[in-house]
């Protein structure tokens, strides 16, 4: 009977151990979720610093890399300053010991479109960021994401294919235009 109440006791005590694996899992989403809920949502561009290591590396969609905190910021700046009440959404979060994985809704107002026909007002469109944790910061991070909504929506050609096709003959100058 002791052996059977030792087993038990020493499963239960291991199993109760105050950093198991689901629990980091759960410590990579609240730490690196803080990116969007107050570096870009509450404009603490500063708690970059806090976040990320210095040398921090990232690939983008697009296949591109950049290196470093200050790139960071530079980013986030240079993007909030174009999209005006822009807002990140997590709308999934998943992660394991080392990294967290999120699909974010971005949206936000648009600026005055250059072509007078833009229906568009506002842009909408997700992206999936990867980041990786290790000893309290994100050390690595990849976006991946469809930028074609966002073209799409950027663009301000908004509508049905004829409403687009009617805007470019327009720019075109000709009146029609063929598929």
């Amino acid at each position: 009977m002791r052996i059977i109440v030792t087993i038990f006791l020493i499963t239960f005590l291991s199993s109760c151990s105050s950093h198991e694996p689901a629990d980091q899992a759960q410590d990579n989403i609240e730490f690196t979720k803080r990116f969007f809920t107050e570096v870009y949502n509450q404009d603490k561009i500063d708690l970059i610093d806090e976040l990320f290591v210095e040398d921090y590396n990232h690939i983008t969609t697009a296949g591109d890399t950049f290196t470093g905190t200050d790139k960071v910021k530079s980013l986030v700046k240079s993007i909030k300053s174009i999209f005006p009440n822009l807002k990140l959404e997590i709308t999934e979060a998943v992660a394991d010991n080392e990294k967290a994985m999120f699909l974010i809704s971005i949206t936000s107002d648009l600026p005055k479109m250059a072509n007078p026909e833009s229906k568009a007002k506002k842009i909408s469109f997700t992206e999936t960021y990867i980041f990786w944790v290790k000893d309290g910061y994100i050390y690595k991070g990849r976006t991946s994401g469809a930028h074609l909504p966002m073209i799409k929506q950027l663009s301000g050609f908004e509508g049905t294919m004829q409403e687009i096709i009617m805007i470019l003959s327009k720019e075109k100058g000709s009146g029609e235009t063929e598929l």
